[in-house]
Formats: C-alpha cells, sequence, structure tokens
C-alpha cells in the first residue's frame, strides 16, 4: 500500500468534547501533511458493532493509500490488544474488540490471508510519550495513523497476529419450514432496517419479483427498486446502497412503524410460478 496521507477518523466521541479533534491535533503534530478527515463520531457509544457495520459500508470508497483510524474501545486501558492491519490497498488502526471484523472478512475473501499484514501495536517507538490509560485513541492509535500515513512500514509497528478477535456475525440460516431467517444489522438515521441477507444472497434464492419478506405480522410481496416505487406508509423491501436487502417506509420511518431494530429476525421465503 502506497499512502496519500488521508486518515479518516470512526469514533463514538461525538462532537460536544474535544476528543475528535484531539485525534487531528496529534496526527497534523506528527505528521503535517496528513490529511485527517471525519468518516463519523457518531456512533452510539461503545457499540462495536455498529462501529464495524458503518466502516464496512464506506471504507472502500476512499482513495487507495488511505489509513482507516477507528476509536470505539470500550475496553480501553485493559489488556485488550490495540492492533493494525494493512491490505494492498488499505491500512486500519483501531482496538482488538471485533470492530475491524467486517473488514477482515472481506479483505480475506478478496486478497486471501496471505496479502494481509496484521500486527500488534507493541513497540511504544510510535506512541506519544506519556500514555493515559482511559485515552488510547489520542496517545496509541491515532500517532500510529499518523505515522503510517507518512509512510512507516506497518511491520516496525509491532509483533505480528494471526487473527484478531471477531463479532458473532449472524448469517442467514434456512428453517424447518424452508423460509430463511435473517436478522435486522443496522437502523440508519431515516428508520430504515438494513438486514443480514445480501444482493448475492438473495439472487441464489430467487428472482425480486418472487421473493416475499416476512416480519412480525408484515408479509413484503416484493423487492422494490427505489424508495417511491411503493405506497404511502407501507413497509417495503429494496436492496440499499449497502447491497444489502432493507426494509422503508418511504417518506417514513420504518424502524418506528414496525417497532423493531437491531437484532430483530425476519425471513423469507419464494412464490412458486403456477403451471398451466
Amino acid at each position: 500500500m502506497q499512502p496519500t496521507g488521508l486518515v479518516t477518523l470512526t469514533t463514538d466521541f461525538g462532537q460536544f468534547d474535544g476528543y475528535a479533534a484531539v485525534l487531528k491535533g496529534v496526527i497534523l503534530t506528527i505528521n503535517p501533511q496528513a490529511q485527517p478527515l471525519d468518516f463519523t463520531h457518531q456512533i452510539e457509544p461503545q457499540n462495536v458493532a455498529q462501529a464495524a457495520y458503518l466502516l464496512h459500508t464506506g471504507y472502500r470508497y476512499f482513495p487507495s493509500g488511505s489509513v482507516h483510524l477507528i476509536v470505539v474501545d470500550p475496553g480501553v486501558g485493559s489488556d485488550r490488544k490495540a492492533i493494525a492491519l494493512a491490505t494492498p490497498e488499505y491500512a486500519f488502526v483501531a482496538p482488538d474488540n471485533g470492530v475491524l471484523t467486517y473488514v477482515w472478512d472481506a479483505a480475506v475473501a478478496r486478497w486471501g490471508r496471505d496479502k494481509l499484514t496484521l500486527v500488534e501495536l507493541d513497540n511504544p517507538r510510535w506512541w506519544r510519550p506519556d500514555i493515559s490509560t482511559t485515552f488510547h485513541g489520542r496517545d496509541i492509535f491515532a500517532p500510529v495513523a499518523a505515522h503510517l500515513a507518512a509512510g512507516v512500514n506497518i511491520t516496525e509497528l509491532g509483533r505480528p497476529l494471526d487473527e484478531l478477535v471477531r463479532l458473532p456475525l449472524k448469517q442467514p440460516a434456512q428453517r424447518p419450514d424452508g423460509r430463511w431467517e435473517g436478522h435486522i444489522v443496522h437502523v440508519d438515521r431515516f428508520g430504515n432496517c438494513i438486514t443480514s441477507f445480501t444482493r448475492e444472497f438473495l439472487n441464489d434464492v430467487g428472482s425480486d419479483e418472487s421473493i416475499e419478506v416476512h416480519i412480525l405480522d408484515q408479509r413484503i410481496n416484493n423487492i422494490c427498486r427505489t424508495y417511491g416505487d411503493s405506497e404511502w406508509g407501507m413497509v417495503m423491501a429494496l436492496i440499499g446502497s449497502s447491497g444489502r436487502l432493507e426494509l422503508a417506509v418511504r417518506n417514513g420511518n420504518a424502524a418506528q412503524l414496525l417497532g423493531v431494530g437491531v437484532g430483530d429476525s425476519l425471513r423469507i421465503s419464494t412464490r412458486q410460478k403456477s403451471g398451466r
């Protein structure tokens, strides 16, 4: 990976305190040529799973050579590892708490494990001199990201690791009645419920016209193409920009209307074509 100097920041810090700005200050002090850029600071506090999903939806749209810094770290100061991951296109700096689960799985599937470099950040040469037990984002993660963006080789940052901590992601599973059960993995600010059913998975199950979606007492008879393809106030299903099946309400909030959230289940089935 040839670094560009771009460093994205994903945190649960919000904007009220100065924590996010401090990360940028540390990065620019170490590497004045760096370009720190906010990915999001609105992760729910300590919500590692939410951060993992949102990072996965966006990291690949940045220029090759970008460094992605993630500080959602409820285990800060504990014995959880600090890690860095390099793929042929991007580098990631984060706590080893599952926040890189989606990134890791996608990278292994695309490039293979041998093309990835994973290290524990155990070399204090690349940290700030005084380490707080409650702000490793400032004292360890941001300095390391700045050095990576300046061209330091990831192998200098610490000892190699074979694996990282992964979240227990629920994959679609077939039920005894033949339906496939999946789960809501994210609810965005519009109330759209994004699920574990990917476009590729649905292609293997059936056509958009033949798939039925079942959630609570609702049955959705087909997958729409756009948000405008449904009647007002009706729950619809479509493939969103994340490449996953999502439930939405035209100019409304599907999560509120259904009373569902992350972790809740839904099912899909296919209608058989009628013969003559």
